[in-house]
């Protein structure tokens, strides 16, 4: 995104009409917030830090007034101090090269306090993760028994098979704190084998979200929607402005614009679900931005705005992290997806499940197989979808009845009618 896109719209009606000294005093905030934000999203490098800025007491107002019907007794103070406490933190570097995602790098950061409880690196295609698992113990103690219950499976407890050294070794260096390893391109290519030779659909076809295309989407929106910069008083972050945003304004821009930054059925099922323009409240909500040294360091959005009598608050917090590299760990144990296949005993015995689950399963299939063909979801897929459940269930029978689909399984039956985004919400018991 270009810096002179963000408010460019704004500043040059206000440059044009002529504006008096005190014209473009109010004019200066606008500037500073658009190159300050120009600025951060041309960057290639960067990160932000994810958290919620409000007291357990403001959370709990603001919750009372968004449903007063709801029960505040299902939390209690400190395990809501906890959760304000958490923050996520994520970094990318989107590489050299404008075109291809091979040098691209990212990562995310779970905190729970002063506890860093779990990262996932994304590097040249391999992705890597860890837990400080002893840290989160201590935090919720509850999970000591389930760790310990994991442990003994993993090494054959009570007479039981152990597992798989393909599983074993990086599952116990999980647990133990260190970083474990997955080729993605094997992965997927395993995948495809088990598949059948199906090219394996994994994640959406849309745009990562630090991606050019998102982020000139959102400057865009943004030059839309703002209707006033106000400075307030400055602090240690920096320089504190406020923007007016037209709610709607915003919402109608990304509704136009978003669908068409994915592919295939994707785009049509994301402007299907999205609502119409005049559902959105007509109202302007304030934005805060920090600025120093021409750079965005801080947004805040309150949530309380939103409701139709504000109490409380709940506050959105983004604060923008200093480029830092993102490396591959060199210690990681790998997980062998393909070793660990091979490693399976064949000719198991079948999945003790229903056939309301295996139906939802069947339409998130119909689904993937239809969006890798760019078509929509229907039953004219089912034949490319019924090798994946040979021999999955005692009596399976998966058979097309006009535009629905029949599942028996286990002494049950139910029908399917096929989704379009592969949800499996419309399964009814019975035959079709």
């Amino acid at each position: 995104m270009r810096p002179s896109r963000l408010l460019a719209g704004g500043a040059a009606v206000a440059l044009l009409t002529g504006t008096a000294a005190c014209g473009a005093e109010a004019l200066e905030p606008k500037l500073a917030l658009r190159d300050a934000a120009g600025a951060f999203a041309e960057s290639r490098t960067g990160g932000l830090e994810l958290s919620i800025a409000s007291s357990v007491e403001d959370v709990r107002a603001f919750a009372a007034a968004a449903d007063p019907t709801a029960s505040s007794a299902g939390m209690t103070d400190d395990e809501l101090r906890r959760l304000l406490s958490a923050s996520l933190e994520f970094s990318y570097d989107l590489g050299a090269d404008r075109e291809s995602e091979t040098d691209d790098a990212g990562s995310v950061v779970v905190r729970i306090g002063d506890l860093a409880a779990g990262e996932l690196r994304v590097v040249e295609q391999m992705v890597y993760a860890r837990a400080d698992v002893d840290g989160l113990v201590e935090e919720f103690p509850d999970l000591q028994e389930g760790i310990d219950s994991f442990r003994a499976e993993l090494a054959g407890a009570e007479g039981t098979e152990p597992a798989p050294p393909e599983l074993q070794a990086p599952a116990t260096a999980f647990l133990d704190g260190d970083w474990v390893s997955l080729d993605v391109e094997a992965y997927l290519e395993q995948l495809e084998a088990m598949a059948g030779g199906q090219d394996a659909a994994v994640g959406s076809t849309g745009p990562a979200p630090a991606s050019d295309e998102l982020r000139d989407l959102l400057g865009g929106a943004l030059e839309d929607a703002v209707t006033s910069v106000e400075r307030r008083e400055s602090d240690e972050i920096g320089d504190h402005v406020v923007a007016q945003i037209d709610l709607r304004a915003a919402y109608a821009s990304l509704r136009e614009e978003l669908p068409g930054l994915l592919a295939g059925t994707d785009a049509e099922v994301m402007a299907d679900s999205m609502p119409p323009v005049s559902e959105v409240p007509d109202r302007r909500i304030e934005v805060s931005f920090w600025l120093r040294d021409g750079e965005l360091r801080r947004v805040e959005l309150d949530l309380a705005q939103f409701l139709e009598e504000p109490a409380g608050s709940l506050v959105l917090r983004a604060d923008v992290l200093p480029e830092r590299r993102i490396s591959a760990p060199d210690d990681a144990v790998e997980l062998d997806f393909a070793a660990l296949v091979a490693a399976a005993p064949a000719g198991g015995e079948p999945l003790e499940v229903d056939a309301h689950t295996l139906a939802t399963w069947v339409d998130a299939d119909l689904w993937s197989v239809a969006d890798q063909d760019g078509g929509l979801p229907s039953v004219q897929y089912l034949p490319e979808v019924l090798p994946y459940y040979e021999g999955l269930a005692p009596d399976l029978s998966v058979t097309a009845v006009g535009e629905r689909v029949q599942v028996s399984a286990g002494g049950g039956t139910v029908c399917l009618t096929v989704s379009a985004d592969g949800s499996g919400e419309d399964v009814t018991d019975g035959p079709c």
